[in-house]
């Protein structure tokens, strides 16, 4: 993995606290791994840093097609970093994989596979607190296919992934549907006219 792309965290003594938060609009939003859901990131859940704490770490800085990775708590929650559009940086639960070397969507599908998430799993240290560190993080195998195959792996699983959104979402509305035709033909078949005499 470490071939392949740039792994980068935030640095211990550079680290932050809950003074160094702030409000949107007076600093940079900080991407935790409450931000990570089902590979995206939701930004629904931000919190803030200074400016001072943000310009600070450089290397932390996060762009558009970046991959976030749970390294501490929620280990192995992995995101692709699409639609941000204000200046973002990490907390020190997550890794940031920079300079991707492939289709960076192709890499967040594999690192979300049920074989890659096994092999972190094997690198996780057993201490106080349990993480992965970046050294073995980057020892880690990567099967790089053609960069044909990789758009064409990436374009079936994206199809996949927005049917089963649209079936996520679509359900709810179908279910409310059939419960007003089920209420329509209860009262349509429990509706007696009475025949004249």
């Amino acid at each position: 993995m470490g071939e392949i792309c740039e792994i980068r965290g935030r640095i211990g003594f550079r680290g932050y606290t809950i003074k160094d938060q702030v409000e949107k609009g007076e600093g940079a939003l900080t991407l935790t791994a409450s931000n990570i859901v089902k590979q995206h990131i939701d930004y629904n859940k931000n919190t803030y840093i200074t400016w001072e704490k943000y310009y600070e770490s450089p290397e932390i800085m996060v762009k558009n097609g970046d991959i976030i990775v749970c390294q501490r708590g929620s280990i192995g929650k992995i995101a692709i970093v699409e639609h941000l559009n204000e200046a973002a940086t990490i907390n020190p639960q997550l890794l940031l994989l920079k300079n991707i070397h492939c289709n960076n969507k192709y890499l967040t599908y594999y690192l979300t596979s049920n074989h890659f998430q096994k092999s972190l799993s094997k690198i996780v240290g057993h201490g106080t607190v349990q993480m992965i560190a970046q050294k073995d993080l980057k020892n880690l195998l990567i099967p790089i296919i053609p960069e044909q195959e990789q758009q064409r792996i990436v374009s079936i699983l994206d199809r996949f992934e927005a049917l089963t959104t649209d079936l996520q979402s679509g359900l709810p509305a179908e279910i409310e549907a059939r419960r007003k035709q089920y209420e329509y033909y209860r009262e349509k078949l429990l509706t007696f006219k009475r025949k004249s005499a």
